[in-house]
């Protein structure tokens, strides 16, 4: 088995987990814990990528780092049938496209962002209510979409959702879905999905 994923607990890593388990590709989960008091990675992350983070993916001899480049490597080597990704000439690519960039920039800095002012005791201060707004735009702007389209990338499920869903999850832990009836529903329907279940199974 040459596929071998580095999990963190707690950690956008999860997304790979469900990704890999959607692909039905053969892979070995190593597992990592955040440090309990810094909420950091391990160290042992760096003796396999210089920036220490998960996810990581190895295979055989190659390391690949970052969440959206993992996903395209994976689909690009093992969904040849493209289940999982539209072709590039499919009227659904760009949409695609944007929203698997979207669940690292845009959508999702915000959020982390507001992650770290709050750490730092900085929540009272004009960045922080600049970073909420951002959030509440990234939220509505997602709910506007999910309105009019059963999945991301539009009326079929595709690697997109798995790359959204940890943003989703996490407003949904806060409460937000309360007024965003196409968001909670979207929720709800991917993690009804058989590979999200065995997601859980490895660990969060």
């Amino acid at each position: 088995m040459s596929l071998k994923l580095h999990h963190l607990n707690a950690s956008r890593s999860q997304r790979i987990v469900w990704l890999l388990l959607e692909l039905g590709v053969p892979h070995e989960i190593v597992h990592h814990s955040r440090d309990p008091e810094t909420r950091l990675a391990p160290a042992a992350l760096l003796a396999i990528h210089p920036m220490g983070k998960s996810p990581l993916l190895e295979d055989g001899d190659t390391v690949i780092a970052e969440t959206g480049a993992i996903a395209e490597y994976l689909l690009a080597k093992h969904d040849p049938d493209h289940a999982l990704h539209p072709r590039a000439d499919s009227a659904d690519f760009p949409r695609y496209l944007e929203w698997v960039h979207a669940a690292e920039g845009a959508i999702f800095l915000p959020g982390l962002f507001r992650f770290y002012l709050m750490n730092a005791g900085l929540l009272d201060t004009p960045l922080a209510a600049s970073m909420e707004a951002e959030q509440a735009k990234a939220m509505k702007t997602i709910e506007g979409h999910l309105a009019k389209h059963a999945y991301f990338a539009g009326e079929a499920f595709t690697a997109a959702d798995c790359l959204m869903a940890f943003q989703v999850q996490s407003a949904a832990a806060m409460g937000a879905l309360e007024a965003l009836p196409a968001t909670r529903a979207w929720l709800e329907k991917v993690q009804a999905r058989p590979a999200y279940k065995a997601m859980l199974d490895v660990g969060v």
